[in-house]
């Protein structure tokens, strides 16, 4: 039986929770507007110039998009305490706040992931510039890495590039830990949730897999995110 004095600090965290979730949604809109539109532009100009340093304009931008995920990140840290602190306390609503927690625990990962990366991040938005502007880039890119040699601008677009990677993969490993942990800690109570913490650690460590071999060899997807893969 629940206490009346347990049900106050549940009560507690449940909010805390909720207010956490609304703010990690709205509270990167406090940084104004993210000039993902102008990305393609913007980095064209900087593909031209050749140079490893960014113009000031997609400097602005590579600042903002840290400086949103940082908020994220600042958000998602409490929010999984939060979480987790209330599924141990909560036996009966373990299995959806396990599950939510579970989900604040990816976009946790996603969120430092772009934090660490923030360039990285925005490459994807290359995928809906149009023109030959951009297949001509594309061709130059396929050629660097074919061929060589490799500009600066390519070389800090691949470093961002397998740092995001390395990040998710090392990330994503701590993540299959803890649920194999979870996964042995639950077998002799809950068989079923044992196994399909079992499963989600399996499909953790593919997740680990296919970013090493990402790592190992970053060229061809690294073109394929370019192309809009």
């Amino acid at each position: 039986m629940v206490t009346t004095t347990a049900r106050r600090p549940d009560a507690g965290l449940l909010t805390m929770a909720v207010v956490l979730a609304a703010a990690f949604f709205l509270g990167p809109l406090a940084l104004g507007p993210d000039r993902l539109d102008d990305f393609p532009r913007l980095f064209l100009a900087y593909w031209s110039a050749g140079g490893p340093d960014f113009p000031p304009d997609l400097q602005h931008a590579v600042d903002h998009q840290f400086r949103y995920h940082l908020v994220r990140v600042l958000i998602a840290v409490p929010l999984l305490a939060v979480l987790v602190t209330l599924a141990h306390r909560r036996r009966r609503l373990r299995l959806p706040v396990g599950a939510l927690a579970l989900a604040a625990a990816v976009l946790l990962i996603a969120n430092v992931q772009g934090a660490v990366s923030p360039f990285g991040t925005l490459l994807p938005h290359l995928a809906s510039s149009t023109g030959d502007t951009r297949l001509a880039v594309l061709a130059q890119v396929r050629d660097q890495l074919d061929h060589g040699p490799v500009s600066p601008a390519l070389e800090v677009m691949l470093d961002e590039y397998v740092r995001w990677h390395v990040v998710k993969a090392v990330l994503v490993g701590l993540l299959a830990a803890a649920l194999a942990g979870l996964a042995v800690r639950s077998w002799r109570p809950r068989r079923w949730l044992s196994l399909l913490l079992a499963l989600l650690a399996v499909a953790a460590l593919v997740v680990v897999a296919a970013n090493v071999t990402t790592v190992v060899n970053p060229g061809p997807p690294f073109l394929l995110l370019l192309q809009g893969g």
